[in-house]
């Protein structure tokens, strides 16, 4: 792994280029989304609700005045969110927007720097930009959402499971399903350390939101909370999920849930058949993909903006073949591909590649110089970037 602090390299101005880019980005989304155009409602939401948790209003209610007059234009996000917003309320809203854009693309780009050596990193964090520059417009949280699962994978290979601990509850404060990145302290021992570790940071966050509000408000506030999730939970119609394709597909009005099942076991599956592979740093890494565009495809509130939390995913898995891989370039192109316009479809086929790969099969070289899947290759494992 390549430390931030590491020696000059040949891709040192490169490096800049993306910062300088990253940060124009920023300036770009402000003059957009706050001077030339209308200020953003999800912005104004996620600065109202501090104010809303301060003033021990419901969270979870419409306001119109303030937020927008959209049935969508509610707060979603955890009570320990609303307080976490708090920097953001004060300041002017084209400084804090600036500020909130800044930090999800440098906390990304931070995260690609701490897996991966210095020129997969930069070329991952072009690769990402098309739907980074989605979700920045939509001032949405999804950057900072991926770079927290990625910082959270980091720190567990770096046995700093406080650091882990607290990149994991982070990201689950601002959406449910980044506690899948619980699973990486498989790959690690002290394992039930850390899971006192997660219940203690859990706890914390949990209780956070008592600073300013009373006790008996913030367990309504939970219950406001969990409401607005079990009624986004039976919307079959929003969405760019996995479960809105298959409804597409086979038609009906299918739940998510079944779909949501048989994606969580196709993601946990490698983890169970292949456990002498968890100490191999090329198959956890595959995972950290993996699960990246897991948290987009069964994901039923999926869209637009989303999708950049996938697309570092197959961009990771991009910049990261294994040895004995037969064309380094082939995958990725097929992951370059599809990071072109990456919806649903061209992503749930990657997806399944790496799925694939996880279990044990690869591509290999026919005697003919083609490409074929071949596999699995049972107990297989070959150097990587750790």
């Amino acid at each position: 792994m390549r430390r931030w602090h590491g020696a000059f390299t040949a891709e040192r101005p490169w490096r800049w280029v993306v910062i300088g880019l990253y940060a124009a980005t920023s300036v770009a989304v402000v003059v957009q989304r706050g001077i030339l155009g209308p200020q953003h409602s999800v912005f104004k939401i996620f600065r109202q609700s501090f104010w809303h948790l301060a003033a021990g209003r419901n969270l979870y209610a419409p306001y119109p005045a303030e937020q927008g007059a959209l049935p969508a234009d509610l707060f979603k996000y955890s009570p320990t969110a609303a307080l976490l917003f708090a920097p953001l309320a004060a300041p002017p809203y084209g400084i804090a927007l600036f500020a909130w854009s800044l930090l999800g693309a440098f906390l990304l780009y931070r995260a690609f720097t701490l897996i991966l050596e210095s020129r997969p990193a930069l070329i991952a964090s072009l690769l990402i930009y098309p739907d980074l520059l989605s979700s920045m417009q939509a001032c949405s949280s999804n950057a900072h959402v991926a770079a927290l699962i990625i910082l959270a994978y980091a720190a567990l290979e770096r046995r700093r499971q406080l650091a882990g601990a607290i990149a994991i509850v982070g990201g689950a404060a601002l959406k449910i399903f980044p506690l899948a990145a619980l699973t990486f302290a498989l790959f690690h021992p002290r394992r039930w350390r850390f899971a006192l570790v997660v219940l203690g940071v859990l706890t914390a966050a949990f209780l956070l939101p008592l600073l300013v509000t009373p006790p008996r408000l913030l367990i309504q506030q939970y219950r406001w909370w969990y409401a607005v999730e079990q009624s986004d939970a039976l919307d079959l119609a929003f969405g760019l999920s996995a479960m809105s394709l298959f409804r597409h597909l086979v038609g009906g009005d299918w739940p998510n849930w079944p779909v949501q099942v048989v994606g969580t076991l196709a993601l946990l599956l490698p983890l169970t058949v292949n456990r002498e592979r968890w100490s191999d740093p090329e198959f956890r890494i595959g995972f950290l993909a993996s699960l990246l565009g897991y948290a987009v495809l069964f994901n039923h509130q999926a869209e637009r903006p989303s999708f950049v939390i996938a697309s570092a995913g197959v961009a990771i898995w991009c910049v990261s073949p294994p040895r004995g891989t037969a064309s380094r370039l082939g995958r990725g192109l097929v992951g370059a591909l599809a990071l072109v316009g990456l919806k649903t479809v061209p992503l749930l086929l990657v997806w399944l590649v790496m799925q694939a790969e996880l279990y044990g099969w690869r591509f290999r070289r026919t005697r003919w110089g083609t490409e074929a899947m071949v596999g699995p290759l049972r107990g297989a494992t070959s150097g990587g970037t750790s």
